[in-house]
């Protein structure tokens, strides 16, 4: 029902707790069935189009805002976590609200038949879930979803400022832009950098994409929504607070990688963090250019694979970023070639930016 999150700053890290969730709320109908709509249905029926599907991916549940019985639960699941936990935050997620899964349940269908919407659904929610937290003395943290989805998003005047973080997480620097242009301060986790599951393919069981060609497979991102796999470099070159004024970057206050559980567990779970972790941690904390201003991911190699080899000898299985050979022979693993879309090898120039202490293309 919660998952514990780290969020590294710009000088310190945050450690608070995903709780309630309008949408992604299937687990609350083991205890609570009336609460929640489309519970334990099948997420993307036969012979529906894939907006009408209920759920994004198997699994299905959002909380019914307008079940009389929904917020007497949820104020005591609140009251019971602001107790045990002392974080000064409160995530209330927010994200991915279908609205076939609300518009699949009787109470939300008579709302709607009286010129209700699925917005002012959301609304409730948030009216209620919002004003509590702060009386718990915590700040409140939802997904961009919550402001900035096409379907189903409240008006930002119910959310105070000093009282809310959103978290991005779609279309990169964009929604980052327009949470901070709303005045809002902001957690950037963007799936195009920071989400480490992606790139492992898809988990559908019968999924007819994988008995195509390669070439189709690849051009459909190997079955995962999120392809490609985020190397350590995606994850240390992403400037968070690129095209954002002064002002606006002073209301960034970090990032947080994510590492969604579909595909993984306890098994894999050093190898998939580390050390691509410890590479956002650099570039949030230290930065990730030099004082000219070049992208300094070249020495950053040399530095990333001693430490992956210091947390492999104190027993984290962190996932090597270069063969042995290249820590035993410095220099020898790098390029002094920068990348060129084209084939032709004779097409490949050298980089404009420095060359790093061993060798490798550094660019700006």
């Amino acid at each position: 029902m919660g998952a514990f999150r780290i969020v590294l700053r710009f000088r310190h890290s945050d450690l608070f707790r995903i709780q309630t969730n309008s949408g992604h709320s299937g687990s609350w109908a083991g205890a609570h069935p009336e609460i929640v709509s489309c519970a334990n249905k099948f997420w993307w029926p036969a012979g529906t189009k894939w907006e009408d599907r209920l759920a994004s991916e198997p699994g299905t549940g959002q909380l019914n805002p307008l079940h009389p019985k929904t917020f007497g639960v949820m104020i005591n699941v609140l009251e019971n976590v602001a107790s045990i936990f002392p974080e000064n935050f409160f995530h209330s997620g927010g994200d991915e609200i279908l609205p076939a899964c609300w518009k699949s349940d009787s109470l939300i269908q008579s709302f709607l038949s009286t010129g209700g919407t699925l917005s002012e659904v959301l609304e409730k929610f948030i009216n209620f879930v919002f004003p509590f937290i702060v009386a718990l003395d915590k700040t409140a943290i939802y997904w961009e979803d919550v402001i900035l989805d096409n379907e189903i998003k409240v008006d930002p005047s119910y959310l105070y400022p000093e009282y809310t973080i959103f978290q991005s997480w779609k279309n990169g620097t964009e929604s980052t832009k327009k949470i901070v242009q709303a005045g809002y301060r902001v957690i950037v986790s963007s799936s195009d950098y920071y989400y480490l599951d992606c790139g492992h393919g898809g988990f559908l069981g019968n999924d007819s994409l994988y008995d195509q060609p390669p070439e189709i497979q690849k051009a459909a991102g190997g079955g995962s929504w999120c392809s490609p796999f985020k190397t350590w470099q995606t994850v240390y070159n992403y400037d968070i607070t690129e095209g954002l004024t002064e002002e606006e970057k002073e209301l960034v206050l970090g990032g947080e990688v994510a590492l969604w559980s579909e595909q993984a567990d306890g098994t894999v779970l050093d190898a998939r963090l580390w050390p691509r972790t410890s590479a956002m941690a650099e570039a949030l904390w230290s930065g990730n250019r030099d004082e000219t201003g070049k992208k300094r991911y070249a020495e950053a190699t040399d530095r990333l694979n001693e430490w992956r080899h210091r947390m492999v000898n104190r027993g984290i299985g962190a996932e090597p970023i270069q063969p042995l050979w290249c820590l035993q022979n410095p220099g020898m693993c790098n390029t002094v070639h920068a990348y060129n879309s084209g084939d032709d090898e004779e097409n490949v120039t050298l980089s404009t930016g420095s060359v790093g202490s061993k060798g490798f293309a550094d660019s700006s």
